[in-house]
């Protein structure tokens, strides 16, 4: 079983550290709302899936429709209560559950049943089997005219062997340390957490994303890529 138990140690300082860690962060939540807008969805059931502490549906709201309903996903109890908290009346439903299982898959993906799909930064953890068997269910649930957005950490070109997005994403996190953004007791707490509660770093190829949302019905198009993190839109055609 798998324990979730990393993030919800960092719930508090989820939303302050991500940006100062994953430089992709922050301009895959910008393109999420500028994509929602250019569509004029005007979204009223959004699925947030692995939703964290309300991220991404925070920075989407803007371009949803006044009255809409959010179903919240995630498999760490602090995370989704965080989320809970900001998203507050427009809230569907709210699954603490581990959502790569088919029978949680089955309940949240109903067929047809959202306008818009979210899912930030929460499947680089799973074998790509798991992923693909996710995005399928995704698409399922999304209404024709609907929209998927998945942000992720993806495999980073190395040309001739060089790292170039590591080496660049260590150079920034060293400097956020030097400089005291990124606090000494976040450094420790990570440090210091048991091998049990670490979970594996797998992302996949944005080619391979792309092959299983479009196998899945859905128009995919990758708009912003940032230092090992990309952002997939998936349209579901009328």
């Amino acid at each position: 079983m798998t324990s979730f138990a990393r993030y919800d140690r960092i719930v508090d300082a989820y939303s302050t550290m991500w940006p100062l860690i994953v430089p992709g962060y922050v301009p895959c939540l910008n393109a999420m709302l500028e994509a929602v807008r250019a569509l004029d969805l005007r979204p009223r059931d959004v699925l947030d899936l692995g939703c964290g502490p309300g991220s991404a549906i925070v920075a989407v709201a803007p371009a949803c429709h006044p009255e809409a309903r959010v179903t919240l996903v995630d498999g760490a109890p602090k995370m989704l209560a965080a989320a809970q908290a900001v998203v507050g009346s427009r809230v569907a439903a709210a699954i603490c559950d581990d959502f790569r299982t088919p029978e949680v898959l089955a309940r949240i993906t109903r067929p047809l049943s959202y306008d818009l799909v979210l899912c930030s930064f929460a499947l680089h953890h799973w074998d790509d089997a798991e992923k693909r068997l996710v995005l399928e269910s995704l698409a399922r649930s999304v209404r024709p005219g609907g929209l998927l957005i998945l942000a992720d950490e993806v495999v980073a070109d190395a040309p001739a062997g060089w790292d170039v997005v590591g080496r660049v994403r260590m150079r920034m996190i060293d400097a956020n340390i030097t400089s005291g953004r990124i606090p000494k007791e976040f450094v420790a707490t990570e440090a210091a957490l048991p091998a049990e509660l670490r979970l594996p770093f797998k992302p996949s190829r944005t080619d391979e994303v792309i092959s299983w949302l479009a196998r899945s019905g859905l128009a995919v198009g990758v708009p912003l890529t940032v230092f090992g993190a990309a952002l997939h839109l998936a349209l579901k055609p009328v």
